[in-house]
């Protein structure tokens, strides 16, 4: 019992840990951007944007629904000590994958008959095969598989710090992320910026740092 106390113990005070670095996350600002435009934009990033500390090596990914009649933009900020961190955005593609589960082979053999309709017969007795047929019977498995579709990729789209769409109804889509290796025992805040705008939205609004504010 004592060593079950201890185990939850644990386990709690790292989830406390986690919930309080990501927290710091979210306060820091880590998008250092060059250009001039405004990389936040007149976005809301309240609903789906996500916070954590990662090392060099680690790998995470952040599924999102992405809504109809709504513009999104999304983009990753890193710590600058983490390298050049690689991104991207994916739409899963549900497609259907046919794969054979088994073959079957049997062979039909024709024998010759005669005028009156008996089997025919050589010199030893044996019946004469007119021809042989093989039949083949093949047994399909079919199954349903995600692919992933990459829309955005940070490494080939350098010049363009995010990804815009406006979903014509509600996609899901997955944000990959991928450390480059360095020591382990680093660990920096990568934050994944989700931010939406109704485009039928008639409110004015005030941005806040890294999200908005909408007024009403």
């Amino acid at each position: 019992m004592k060593i079950r106390l201890i185990t939850i113990a644990t386990a709690l005070f790292s989830l406390a840990v986690s919930i309080h670095a990501n927290a710091q996350c979210e306060k820091k600002d880590m998008c250092e951007n060059d250009q001039e435009e405004d990389i936040y934009g007149w976005y809301d990033y309240r609903s789906q944007s996500s916070f954590a500390k990662l090392s060099p090596g680690d790998t995470s990914s952040v599924s999102l629904v992405l809504y109809g009649n709504q513009r999104y933009r999304i983009f990753v900020c890193t710590d600058s000590k983490l390298g050049v961190v690689s991104w991207k955005i994916v739409n899963p593609e549900r497609k259907t994958k046919r794969t054979i589960a088994s073959i079957k082979k049997d062979t039909t053999v024709i024998y010759k008959v005669t005028e009156t309709g008996d089997f025919a017969t050589d010199d030893l007795g044996n019946l004469i095969v007119k021809e042989k047929k093989v039949n083949v019977d093949t047994l399909w498995n079919t199954e349903r598989i995600s692919v992933d579709k990459v829309v955005y990729d940070n490494i080939k789209n350098a010049d363009k710090m995010y990804y815009e769409v406006l979903p014509k109804k509600s996609e899901r889509y997955i944000v990959r992320v991928s450390i480059p290796a360095g020591d382990p025992n680093y660990a920096g805040c990568v934050n994944v910026y989700v931010g939406r705008l109704p485009i039928d939205s008639k409110n004015f609004s005030k941005k806040g740092k890294g999200k908005t504010q909408t007024s009403y």
